[in-house]
């Protein structure tokens, strides 16, 4: 049975009665919910703070107890981190336990509770031993800092979804259907996404081939820097101004790359011109006995000076130097104070160091005779040809 609806009653066309109607519901609900569930809430407070004192107390006992009893502090600072995560996964345990045992309706998940924190010790103990054999195996095979990070990754990232599984298997979730179509999925996003998968195998083909690592210096077509960083998407490098740069892997393995730190030390080359009239061999002496006082560069190796060509208006001399490698991220500035340090030398020793000109020679001039009768000068200044 229906009833009319009411058009001279101003709260229900403004609606006031029907929200009224459900406020009322929905406190007679949350009255409800409380008288249910207000005991075993405050019962969950009480054991959480208990729980909360108790771990304060135990972790303060076990700081102190290991204090007294590791001296090394790197060793005792691994020790106190790992009992410090195994009490409060087991105090966590224990709260959980406690209210779902005074809690309606959920007292059935204290077993799987307790299994999944057995579960989790064993996941830690297991990537504990995982990683240490891992790291071990990087060592034995002489692996770079780039290619054990990628290990140690995907190893991660396997080990978490391995225990994700288990963990919901314990409550009775199955997640292979859910992954199955996560998969589908993962495959629809990756035709859009081409680029990011392009970057993603140059970064395993680089961390694989390894034509550098992590500190060395690098030159790329545009770009000069040390290596900072190599991850599945971008590698990154930090150049001698300080800036941070972030090259896509895909960009890096299609392009030549020079490592300048693989072999050691760099051998540095550069041009200085004299004049035609100089004798090479006193030019060679002068700049030899320059050089050989210039710092940071190798004096173990020796230094050469060479004819490196014969350009139209000098000879150029090839001054080869080497740096050792601690001093690559500097080599710019020695070359620097090499090329001053040579300028310097010869013009002290009244060597000419030529710069480009030009001679113009005419053979017949008869179209200026008319001008140069017009010259101003008398004709006895003049040239016997004029």
């Amino acid at each position: 049975m229906t009833t009319e609806p009411d058009w001279n009653n101003t709260s229900y066309l403004l609606g006031w009665d029907g929200l009224r109607g459900v406020l009322a519901e929905n406190w007679r609900l949350a009255l409800a919910s409380l008288e249910l569930y207000g005991p075993a809430l405050l019962i969950a407070l009480v054991i959480a703070a208990v729980y909360w004192l108790l771990y304060a107390g135990t972790r303060r006992l076990m700081l102190a107890v290991t204090r007294r009893t590791l001296q090394d502090p790197e060793r005792r600072s691994m020790v106190q981190h790992f009992l410090d995560i195994l009490l409060k996964l087991t105090l966590l345990m224990l709260a959980t336990i406690s209210v779902l045992a005074v809690t309606p309706g959920i007292t059935n998940y204290a077993g799987p509770v307790l299994r999944v924190y057995l579960l989790f010790l064993l996941l830690l103990t297991g990537w504990s031993a995982l990683r240490f054999f891992l790291d071990r195996q990087a060592n034995r095979w002489n692996l770079d800092t780039s290619l054990t990070l990628l290990l140690n990754n995907v190893a991660r990232i396997l080990w978490v979804t391995l225990g994700i599984y288990m963990i919901f298997a314990q409550f009775g979730i199955n997640l292979l259907p859910i992954l199955g179509g996560l998969g589908v999925v993962g495959l629809a996003v990756g035709f859009a996404a081409q680029d990011i998968l392009a970057n993603f195998i140059s970064g395993i083909t680089m961390l694989l081939d390894r034509p550098f690592r992590i500190g060395d210096w690098i030159r790329t077509a545009d770009r000069e820097g040390q290596v900072t960083g190599l991850t599945l998407r971008t590698t990154r490098i930090r150049t001698r101004d300080n800036e941070y740069i972030s090259i896509p892997n895909k960009e890096l393995a299609g392009s030549v790359v020079t490592n300048l730190s693989q072999c050691g030390p760099l051998r540095v080359s550069l041009v200085v011109g004299v004049a035609y009239k100089t004798d090479v061999e006193r030019a060679r002496a002068v700049l030899l006995n320059a050089i050989s006082n210039q710092p940071d560069i190798l004096h173990e190796r020796p230094i050469q000076i060479l004819v490196h060509d014969l350009s139209a208006s000098s000879v150029d001399l090839l001054i080869r130097f080497w740096v050792s490698p601690d001093h690559i991220s500097t080599y710019p500035v020695i070359t620097m104070q090499v090329r001053e340090r040579a300028k310097a030398a010869l013009q002290a020793a009244g060597i000419e160091i030529p710069f480009p000109h030009l001679q113009l020679h005419i053979d017949s001039a008869e179209g200026l005779r008319e001008l140069q009768d017009r010259w101003p000068f008398p004709p006895s200044a003049r040239t016997p040809d004029a």
